[in-house]
């Protein structure tokens, strides 16, 4: 089995990514903040670019009518097709597709979302990253019918506790927050470990020894701060 990195994880590790991400926000954070710039009355259509394993998708699955999850990665799918089987999940559907090349019919959702995934295509085309951007953000622009949201969410910082990126990341975030038009929103989704085992399965491989000065102990077990961004904008059609 490959070694365990960031390069190997969507495609070789989509089990130990759902174990990290499983711990993450263990104080509920994420939903309140989607819903204070997207109110979810369980009636509304969402499609979720980037899927992933079902981090988001377990969130939104109980607020709204129907959710369609998309993700480039076939192993990450697998997991998140089990978690739907599992939990019953029957308005939600799940894809493999590409996030710049949706298949879905223009104005079908009432608010687009994706999580930890945009930044992920920057980094992948560093040449020419605002255009492949660009791409994913204006899939998002025709599939969201006119004053319908788009939310974007990613870090701001693993073991931080105010938010603190890199100089590209933040490069990015200008890109969202000027010509892009997004506003931003950042709140804390702190990881919480039951304990060791999962420590070293995860965050010692992902973030190096340096992260574990980061962890808090506490008596619900060991807690690693991190800050998460939003960023949203109304869809003007």
């Amino acid at each position: 089995m490959s070694a365990l990195t960031w390069d190997t994880l969507y495609s070789d590790h989509a089990e130990a990514y759902e174990t990290l991400v499983s711990h993450e926000d263990y104080q509920g954070n994420l939903l309140r903040a989607i819903q204070s710039i997207q109110p979810l009355d369980g009636r509304q259509v969402a499609v979720e670019f980037g899927c992933g394993t079902g981090r988001v998708s377990g969130l939104l699955a109980g607020c709204v009518g129907k959710l369609y999850g998309f993700d480039l990665a076939r192993s990450m799918l697998r997991v998140a097709y089990r978690k739907r089987v599992r939990l019953g999940w029957r308005h939600v559907f799940q894809a493999q597709a590409d996030s710049r090349r949706m298949p879905v019919r223009s104005g079908l959702a009432d608010f687009a979302i994706e999580g930890w995934a945009f930044l992920q295509i920057a980094v992948w085309h560093p040449a020419d990253w605002q255009d492949q951007l660009g791409r994913a953000l204006a899939e998002m622009r025709r599939l969201v019918r006119p004053g319908g949201r788009l939310i974007l969410i990613e870090t701001l910082g693993t073991g931080e506790s105010s938010p603190k990126v890199i100089p590209f990341y933040r490069q990015v975030y200008d890109f969202l927050e000027g010509s892009a038009g997004f506003r931003p929103l950042a709140i804390r989704t702190d990881y919480r470990f039951e304990t060791l085992q999962q420590i070293l399965q995860v965050v010692l491989p992902l973030f190096g020894p340096g992260m574990l000065e980061r962890l808090v102990k506490s008596e619900l077990g060991w807690v690693l701060p991190e800050c998460t961004g939003l960023w949203w904008r109304t869809n003007l059609g």
